[in-house]
């Protein structure tokens, strides 16, 4: 099979009704804590409520994703900003590993990334291609799911905030 058939093959995702309508937060050994809704099989949500990137935050981030066993997910995004994310979920276990490449100028200059994605996608694209790209910065992380709990899909309440107008407490609950 070539290069452009396998492009153009259907992905074999899986049953990825264990991982839709999921709201799960979790916390890295590095200290960062992300808060991830899968709003369906398209699309995440998340934010980011501790760690450099606090204030981070998208309601529609569209999303690849697959059942790789049971109820263990691999969901991969690339965000305007030119970072490319892979979470590895093990919802049973309560763990996630996380890979993302981060673009230099991201790192450098955050600013325009630090709020509501989808409001600021202009400002983040001309960012972006202002760069520069590289050399890209790949972090991966271990982490734990501290709060999972199950809401369905495309509910416009789970992520509806910027992480600084939640309550004081909301990135330490526990389940």
């Amino acid at each position: 099979m070539s290069a452009e058939d396998a492009a153009a093959a259907p992905a074999l995702a899986g049953d990825l009704s264990g991982i839709v309508g999921r709201h799960l937060i979790y916390a890295y050994e590095n200290g960062w804590k992300f808060d991830l809704y899968v709003r369906n099989s398209q699309t995440v949500a998340f934010r980011c409520l501790m760690g450099p990137m606090f204030g981070r935050w998208s309601t529609a981030q569209p999303a690849k994703m697959i059942q790789l066993s049971g109820d263990m997910y691999k969901i991969a995004w690339v965000e305007p900003t030119g970072a490319v994310t892979v979470l590895i979920v093990w919802l049973r276990e309560r763990r996630v590993h996380t890979t993302i490449c981060y673009p230099k100028w991201m790192l450098d200059f955050p600013e325009s990334t630090l709020g509501h994605y989808e409001d600021a996608i202009p400002q983040i694209i001309a960012d972006r291609d202002q760069g520069p790209t590289y050399p890209q910065t790949l972090v991966a992380s271990t982490g734990r799911i501290t709060y999972l709990e199950t809401r369905g899909p495309d509910d416009d309440t789970v992520i509806d905030c910027p992480p600084a107008k939640l309550p004081l407490d909301y990135a330490n609950r526990t389940n």
